[in-house]
């Protein structure tokens, strides 16, 4: 089952049903969506959008993405806007030594860096999905990559989708990119715009090694969302809300 939506624009809109937990059960679909920058929705990508009666959308870009790229919802789309940033700023790489980057490890420790700043909304993301009416909803940042990769996978931890599982979800991202850089050299237009002059090899990833680090840093998971504020009924809820 591709776990891909076509919503035309979007390159990485996904369902994130359909996965098993240790204990047997499966993550609901057509629930809980992740995907890549909303603005790029066509007219036709906004009338599918509106078919799946989102009505929470999760934003995790900076404040700067938000106001230069804004999302325009379906007209009469009645749903909930969340800005939730989980970086104040997109990376500065020019300060960060080059052997630093050139790690294939890079990635895991930038993305340990990324929730440790967004501690704060990454709780107010989880705790939004098990507020009434709260779903369905979509999650997203730029390239619906790293920082939804990382939202994706203490979402699917919490709702005990096995590590290697949620690493082969992150890993799907290399399909979207693939699918995106196609859409550039046929048009020739590129609405991301990196102005970087250099780019962390394992950035422009989506290796299951990475996510499988990054996990095994936070430790036990049940014990890391306590670390954010996301108490133990939030995670009852949650896994009422999105399991069958």
């Amino acid at each position: 089952m591709s776990r891909f939506l076509e919503l035309d624009g979007c390159f990485n809109f996904r369902d994130l049903g359909g996965h098993r937990t240790v204990d047997g059960r499966a993550v609901a679909t057509g629930v809980l969506f992740r995907s890549d920058g909303l603005h790029r929705l066509s007219e036709t990508g906004r009338v599918a959008f509106a078919e799946l009666g989102v009505v929470t959308v999760l934003d995790l870009r900076t404040q700067r993405e938000v106001e230069h790229k804004a999302w325009r919802p379906p007209q009469g789309w009645s749903g909930r806007w969340r800005h939730v940033p989980l970086v104040a700023e997109t990376p500065d790489w020019s300060t960060v030594a080059r052997d630093a980057l050139d790690d294939p490890g890079y990635a895991a420790t930038h993305y340990a860096e990324i929730a440790a700043e967004g501690a704060a909304n990454l709780r107010a993301s989880v705790e939004a999905l098990v507020e009434p009416e709260g779903l369905p909803a979509v999650f997203h940042c730029a390239a619906g990559k790293d920082r939804t990769g990382i939202l994706a996978a203490l979402i699917l931890r919490l709702l005990g989708v096995p590590v290697e599982d949620v690493a082969d979800d992150y890993a799907l991202s290399e399909e979207a990119s693939a699918r995106w850089a196609a859409s550039v050299a046929a048009s020739g237009h590129d609405d991301t715009a990196a102005t970087w002059p250099y780019i962390p090899p394992s950035m422009l990833r989506s290796e299951r090694g990475t996510m499988v680090a990054f996990l095994s840093g936070l430790g036990p998971i049940e014990e890391y969302a306590r670390s954010l504020g996301i108490t133990d009924d939030t995670v009852a809820r949650l896994r009422s809300a999105l399991l069958r």
